[in-house]
């Protein structure tokens, strides 16, 4: 697990100062509003953003910088997210709350002209999390706390329109354990690594 934050870390020192490289070669600096929804089904058709599917939403501001002839670039997004839980109650007493959190995305990101007005992109990069509040499981006698920062790695693809408006989708994997365990045995750790898609829409300014 050291072994790969550290690494995480190695390439966000790259990222960083790529992007600060292009930042003096007069690259075409925007800033926008990202909004989204973690999906639980990532089949693309008319009923991936029904209420059903939806496990969650993250909104915030976001920032793009990118070459003007190659289209190679990066975005930096500062994020709020929450993310709800159904349990039911058993006679067990279990009880998962809500989860809220702040991350913190840095992607490199490649943009690709279609027609005029409309292009695609892909994107890929690290990702840091902090929590916020919630997301705890506890029933009669044993709770699961989870942890206050995360890191993973996230990657997606969509479509740009009008040279402000981005449609995509993204898939998001945790390098981090999300819980440990709070028991007699305090060595004990719950290794819980979700993967999650998300369904996500930004506007540049």
């Amino acid at each position: 697990m050291k072994k790969n934050c550290i690494n995480l870390m190695k390439y966000l020192a790259v990222a960083c100062l790529f992007f600060l490289g292009f930042a003096q070669a007069n690259a075409q600096l925007r800033f926008g509003l990202k909004g989204g929804f973690d999906i639980s089904n990532n089949a693309i058709n008319k009923n991936i953003l029904n209420t059903g599917n939806r496990l969650g939403f993250q909104v915030g501001g976001t920032m793009e910088l990118t070459a003007p002839v190659i289209g190679l670039g990066c975005e930096l997004s500062v994020l709020y997210g929450h993310q709800r839980y159904d349990v039911k109650a058993t006679d067990s007493g279990y009880d998962l709350s809500d989860y809220n959190y702040l991350r913190v995305p840095l992607n490199l990101k490649k943009k690709f002209g279609v027609l005029g007005l409309l292009g695609v992109f892909v994107q890929a990069g690290p990702y840091v999390e902090f929590k916020l509040s919630g997301g705890d499981f506890s029933n009669i006698d044993k709770q699961y706390k989870s942890k206050s920062f995360g890191t993973g790695i996230n990657a997606g693809a969509g479509m740009e329109l009008m040279n402000h408006l981005e449609l995509g989708m993204y898939y998001r994997k945790a390098l981090t354990s999300n819980y440990k365990k709070d028991t007699p045995s305090f060595n004990d750790i719950w290794k819980k690594k979700p993967d999650t898609w998300s369904v996500d829409l930004t506007y540049f300014f």
